[in-house]
């Protein structure tokens, strides 16, 4: 593994639990991908068709899956739910696409990177659709879930908040932004589900030495032993069932709707 480039989801899970860590990005054990996973990185990747313009009606959509349905990685039993889920979520999403007013789509499925100022570690992040608001200058980072979000208090702002802020000034030369927003967008076949947010400066710059810490500590090469006392359903799970870096996906995409 290059122990050089982290990204948000590899610091969440070190932070959660170091063995599910150290089984899902060092071991990097082959194991078979789950529906869930397939559904989702599909339902992902014809969304970003949809933000780029290319695909605008629900023909379109259907064409699309048509060509590009993986129904060969599916099982049987799995494939019919799988496709009507994605089927709903997508003809949805290209009628009620998200692009507020006055926003204008400046990116999208854009991979960001930057080293770490003094160190030899990168951060990378994948933005699932950058709006530009040129009237506020203000600029949105929006990624889509499909599983519910999880609540977070602004105060104490996860990993994934924390690298967001910090890959911003990444791309403050294109886009000079006085304001930065990030929306948390939900979506599935009975719409979508958006939580924006502004990280207050003060606390960005509170809890960024915690988070260089824990990424330095992922930088030093180290064993986990299993747990002893406890029984951690993100271990079982890697254990089982689960492909490198997709921790905590257990629960079908199709019944969280």
């Amino acid at each position: 593994m290059d122990r050089t480039l982290f990204t948000p989801p590899m610091i969440e899970t070190f932070r959660a639990c170091r063995r599910a860590y150290q089984l899902a990005y060092v071991e990097l054990r082959e194991r078979k991908e789950p529906a869930n996973s397939i559904c989702k990185r599909f339902i992902l990747r014809a969304l970003a068709e949809i933000n780029r313009g290319r695909l605008t009606t629900v023909s379109q959509v259907q064409k699309y899956m048509g060509q590009t349905w993986p129904v060969e990685k599916l099982g049987p039993d799995e494939a019919v739910k799988a496709f009507l889920f994605a089927y709903k979520t997508l003809t949805n999403s290209v009628i009620s696409r998200y692009k507020p007013d006055q926003s204008r789509v400046v990116g999208v499925s854009l991979r960001v990177r930057a080293r770490i100022p003094h160190e030899r570690v990168y951060l990378e992040d994948t933005f699932d659709l950058i709006l530009w608001y040129p009237e506020e200058r203000r600029l949105e980072f929006v990624d889509f879930h499909l599983h519910p979000l999880k609540p977070f208090n602004p105060v104490w702002p996860p990993a994934t908040v924390l690298v967001k802020q910090f890959l911003a000034e990444r791309l403050r030369c294109r886009w000079p932004f006085e304001k930065l927003s990030m929306t948390f967008c939900r979506i599935g076949p009975r719409g979508f589900n958006p939580v924006s947010i502004s990280l207050d400066e003060a606390v960005y710059r509170l809890h960024w030495p915690e988070l260089t810490k824990t990424i330095a500590e992922m930088n030093e090469p180290a064993q986990y032993p299993p747990h002893r006392d406890t029984q951690c359903s993100r271990c079982q799970l890697l254990e089982q069932a689960a492909p490198a870096g997709l921790v905590g996906e257990a629960q079908p995409l199709w019944r969280t709707a």
